[in-house]
């Protein structure tokens, strides 16, 4: 086994970990995924809870399994995936071991306080892991930043960037070739969402208020959500649906489908602040516009104007002054490829993991 990869979460709502195993696979590395994909859930609280440590007892023993056989790699995600090899390195050692480590967010010192016992205990005892690993990576530079103050202790060699960008095949389904009305975009202007919801962290209910009911839009949701009152919400409006869950592979499905797609975090916490999200770049990868919010602010490096598809940064606290007509203008603009593709990232982390091969 070339590598060991422990991803405590599901796995299907992780699409960077898709895309992950995907190259893996492709390039013929032998690896073996430990995760907890059957997610239980009862309605009852305390029965939640002793089903979550009796799933996190036989992640870990599953962990214990595979760290004897000595893998040469092993890359685990985020401190709740941590804590079964904080504790193999405590008793055996990790010597023989290149550790290769990725969060997926960014939680300071603050947030891990309100996360959860396992991702706590993961954080507690992470740093011996850290200080060994040869490859630690966060989403974004304004993330790694952030990072580095909290473990100033750490060799600036370690660190790295490894953004959420969607396969290069994706750009393959595009319809630029075929289609020339994407030299302009007409009415009903055709607007999706795909993701979480949440009247508290997203600025959905102003979304819902200015488009809703409004002829010259429409809007589409997909999400795994089965918050009753935000479904109902959103099918109240004569022109905006809630339509489900989509599988991460099956969203190319919609390209052609729609003009614009929305990214409306709140921006509640620094994770969210200095966040450029999945669903920005898989949107321009589809030929879409992006209509992202300002308040994220890492995402504004990601700008696009003088191109499309666009990439626009929207105030929807204030979407009355929101120029729509100049939005969707694209006279005089080349069409331009999206250049983030996930190939030339991961590619990184594949030499990364040769080289221990060859040591």
């Amino acid at each position: 086994m070339n590598i060991l990869i422990l991803h405590y979460r599901p796995k299907h709502l992780y699409p960077p970990l898709i895309n992950i195993l995907s190259y893996l696979d492709e390039h013929n590395i032998d690896y073996r995924l430990l995760s907890n994909d059957d997610f239980r859930k009862t309605n009852s609280k305390t029965l939640n809870k002793l089903l979550n440590f009796w799933d996190y007892f036989g992640y870990t023993i599953k962990c214990f399994f595979f760290l004897i056989r000595k893998p040469k790699n092993v890359l685990y995600f985020e401190s709740v995936s941590a804590v079964p090899l904080a504790v193999y390195n405590r008793f055996f050692g990790l010597s023989k071991n290149n550790i290769l480590v990725h969060y997926h967010e960014y939680f300071s010192v603050e947030d891990y306080k309100r996360q959860s016992f396992f991702e706590r205990l993961g954080r507690k005892y992470e740093l011996p892991l850290l200080k060994k690993a040869t490859w630690i990576s966060h989403t974004n530079e304004d993330r790694l930043n952030l990072f580095k103050e909290d473990f100033s202790v750490l060799d600036k060699s370690q660190l790295c960037i490894m953004p959420n960008y969607p396969s290069e095949k994706w750009l393959k389904v595009n319809r630029i070739e075929t289609d020339a009305s994407l030299d302009e975009i007409k009415e009903p202007i055709r607007l999706v969402h795909i993701g979480s919801l949440s009247f508290e962290a997203l600025f959905l209910n102003e979304v819902l208020d200015y488009f809703g009911n409004d002829d010259r839009f429409t809007l589409d949701f997909y999400s795994r959500t089965d918050n009753v009152n935000i479904i109902d919400r959103i099918n109240s409006y004569n022109n905006i649906n809630f339509l489900g869950s989509i599988d991460y592979n099956n969203i190319t499905d919609l390209n052609g489908k729609y003009d614009i797609g929305l990214v409306l975090y709140k921006g509640n916490s620094l994770n969210f602040t200095f966040n450029a999200p999945n669903k920005i770049f898989e949107y321009l990868a589809l030929n879409m516009d992006v209509w992202c919010s300002s308040k994220l602010l890492t995402a504004n490096k990601h700008m696009i104007k003088d191109s499309f598809p666009k990439m626009l940064m929207v105030d929807y606290e204030n979407l009355n002054s929101f120029d729509i007509t100049k939005a969707i203008e694209r006279k005089g603009l080349f069409y331009k490829s999206s250049p983030y593709i996930c190939e030339v990232v991961y590619n990184k982390l594949l030499v990364e993991i040769n080289n221990s091969l060859k040591v």
